[in-house]
């Protein structure tokens, strides 16, 4: 189910568990979320058979990109500390 970004303003941030289980409730079992500004459309998918379909179809070299706010602080508030090493969560 595809939801747009003005319909997932009714769910909070606060208590993700809480979000996670009201879009379950109310989407199914596959939910993407898009037309978030700045943000890429995001996949939640709550069903162990449909994630295993989900990662088969991905090609051989999937772009997972890191967490922004994980390589911010590593390469520019803490770049005298972890270098050029952005460490195995960081990749």
């Amino acid at each position: 189910m595809l939801i747009p970004s003005a319909a997932a303003g009714q769910y909070s941030t606060e208590r993700l568990d809480e979000a996670m289980r009201a879009l379950h409730r109310d989407y199914g079992d596959v939910v993407r979320l898009s037309g978030l500004v700045g943000h890429p459309d995001l996949l939640f998918v709550f069903d162990g058979d449909e994630i295993e379909r989900v990662f088969r179809r991905e090609d051989a070299l999937p772009h997972r990109p890191s967490m922004p706010t994980l390589h911010y602080y590593k390469q520019v508030l803490r770049r005298d500390f972890f270098g050029d090493t952005p460490g195995l969560i960081g990749v």
